[in-house]
Parts: C-alpha cells; sequence; structure tokens
C-alpha cells in the first residue's frame, strides 16, 4: 500500500506533522541564509562606507625619516609647492612638517634654503591662523545670540575667556584673531635665523620666546649672563611653536597696543599689514632696531604676498615630516 495515498488518517496526522517539522526546519534554513546574506552585505558596505569615511574624512598622512635638509627638500609635497604659484594663487598644501633638519646651513644657495623655510613655515603659520579666524567667528555668533546660548557654548565661551585673559565678549575679540603672515614670518625669519639656529632645530623653537622656571621646558643660550635665569622655550613640535608664539601676541599685555591696532584695522575693514603692525612689538626684542630689521625682512623677501592665503582643500593634511 502506497502511505501517500492511505486513507488512514493517523498515518495522515503523522505526515502533517512531519511535513510541518520540515517546513518550519526550511524556513529555519532560508530565513538564516537570508540574515546572513543581509548581514554579510551590511558589513561590506559597512566597510565601504569606512573607506570612504577615511578617504574624505580623515586627511592625515604619516610621514618620516627625513631627517637632513636634502631628503627634506626632494620630499615630494615640499618639492611641489611652487612659492611663486602660492603668491599668485593664494593657495598654500596642508603640510605640516614637524622638526627641522639641523643641516639647513648646508644647502650653499641662499634662494634655496630661503624658500625651504618658507615651505616648512608658511604652512604652519597659515593653519594656525584659520584656526584662530574660526574661533573669532564663533565667538561673534554666540555674540549675536546670547539670549539664546546654549550650556554647552557658554561653558566653551568662559573656558576661552579663561585661557586669553578676557572679561568680556568683545575684550576676547580683540584678543583672538589671525597674526598677520608676514609678520609671523619676518619674525621666525629673525629669531631662528632662516631656521638655522640650536633653539629651532633642538627645540623646534621659531620664535625666540623666553620661559623662567625649572618645570618648563627650554634650552640655555651659550651667552647667557651667569646670573640670569631665562630659557628659550622648546616645543614637541614647529606647530607647537607657531601655536605659542600666536598665544603670546594675543594674551601678553606688553602687546596691548598691537592688537588694539589690529582690532582698529578689523573694524574699518581694512587688511592687516605686517609692516604696519610691525610697529607696536617693540618689546619682543631687547634690540634697538628691532622693529626695521621686521619690516626690512617683509619688504625685502616680499612676505606681504602672503597675506590672505588659503589652505588647499582638495590636498589632504599632509605630517609628520621629519
Amino acid at each position: 500500500m502506497n502511505i501517500l495515498i492511505t486513507q488512514d488518517k493517523n498515518i495522515k496526522f503523522l505526515f502533517q506533522i512531519y511535513y510541518f517539522i520540515l517546513l518550519l526546519i526550511t524556513l529555519a534554513v532560508l530565513t538564516s541564509l537570508v540574515f546572513t546574506h543581509n548581514f554579510y552585505q551590511k558589513s561590506t558596505i559597512n566597510n565601504i562606507t569606512s573607506a570612504n569615511d577615511l578617504e574624505k574624512d580623515i586627511s592625515v598622512a604619516y610621514i618620516s625619516d627625513f631627517k637632513s635638509a636634502k631628503s627634506l627638500e626632494k620630499n615630494k609635497y615640499i618639492k611641489n609647492i611652487e612659492i611663486d604659484q602660492v603668491r599668485e594663487t593664494k593657495i598654500i598644501p596642508k603640510i605640516s612638517v614637524a622638526t627641522l633638519p639641523n643641516d639647513l646651513k648646508s644647502i650653499k644657495s641662499v634662494k634655496t634654503r630661503k624658500e625651504l623655510f618658507i615651505k616648512i613655515t608658511l604652512p604652519l603659520i597659515v593653519q594656525e591662523n584659520e584656526r584662530l579666524l574660526f574661533l573669532n567667528k564663533k565667538i561673534k555668533m554666540i555674540k549675536s545670540n546670547i539670549d539664546q546660548i546654549k550650556r554647552k557654548e557658554a561653558v566653551w565661551i568662559s573656558d576661552l575667556m579663561k585661557e586669553y585673559k578676557a572679561d568680556t565678549l568683545d575684550a576676547l575679540l580683540i584678543k583672538v584673531d589671525e597674526i598677520p603672515v608676514s609678520l609671523a614670518l619676518a619674525q621666525a625669519v629673525i629669531e631662528s635665523g632662516w631656521g638655522t639656529s640650536r633653539f629651532a632645530y633642538e627645540g623646534n623653537a621659531l620664535f625666540g620666546q623666553y620661559v623662567w622656571g625649572k618645570n618648563n621646558d627650554g634650552i640655555i643660550p651659550n651667552d647667557r649672563d651667569t646670573d640670569a635665569k631665562y630659557k628659550i622655550k622648546s616645543f614637541n613640535s614647529l606647530s607647537e611653536s607657531v601655536a605659542s608664539y600666536m598665544k603670546n601676541l594675543n594674551t601678553n599685555f606688553h602687546y596691548n597696543e598691537f592688537r588694539l591696532n589690529r582690532f582698529v584695522l578689523r573694524s574699518n575693514k581694512l587688511p592687516l599689514r605686517g609692516t604696519y603692525l610691525a610697529e607696536f612689538l617693540l618689546s619682543y626684542s631687547i634690540e634697538d632696531n628691532y622693529i626695521d630689521k621686521l619690516k626690512d625682512i617683509i619688504q625685502i623677501n616680499n612676505l606681504e604676498d602672503f597675506e590672505n592665503l588659503s589652505l588647499d582643500r582638495e590636498s589632504p593634511l599632509i605630517t609628520d615630516i621629519i
């Protein structure tokens, strides 16, 4: 007797249960396969998305082993910077050189040595200026909507006011602003000897900032008086040196006149000219002719051509070129 066409109710019931169980097993397997496939697809999509995000958002490339002037000069990111093109286009690649080679003096051509120093320091100055301008705009935005300020914004503003030693938002706006590129470059040139000083390549000190106290990192000058206690402040990187220099000009009481005149220029929508604002940095150096030296460096090397530069948004940030 063929059990598939049997009339026995018990056998029919038994086969119904069997087919039901088989159906459940089949559905379970199919469901598992479907979810496994979907999970694979989602994982693949997530991996693709992460890869795309890395390409779009994470713009840091680590480059090392460029410890000599010759190797740094030949680095493709440095080599591709054309100074004349930067002057013309007003765009600078996002290059961040971590430290200076200690043999810049070995470059015999004065023109080549100067250009290499500019290629190293100019992007760092522009990057820090853009950060300061971003902060300045954020402060203005909060000030214009002070009645609707959020707690997070209030805490941020409070911390920034403490950092910059400002009692009001107006005072903070006077202090949080960019430094003219030509002026920053000229001071770096003078204080570091175009990047050849011991302080520059040993301590990443581009601006010869003084520091006192045993707990402060610094380098003792060879010609320091025996009873003197100051040191030249050292940094972990050149970018830290640039940031510290700008914080110094933006907070130290010696440069109140510098900041006020910068603010007047801003208020009247006038350009920040390095040769003009240099007049108010007499306290930066003990040299009597320091202001004249600054102006000469700016004018002889046409450094005001580098004002109002923008970072190249199309290129990734290249960091840790050492």
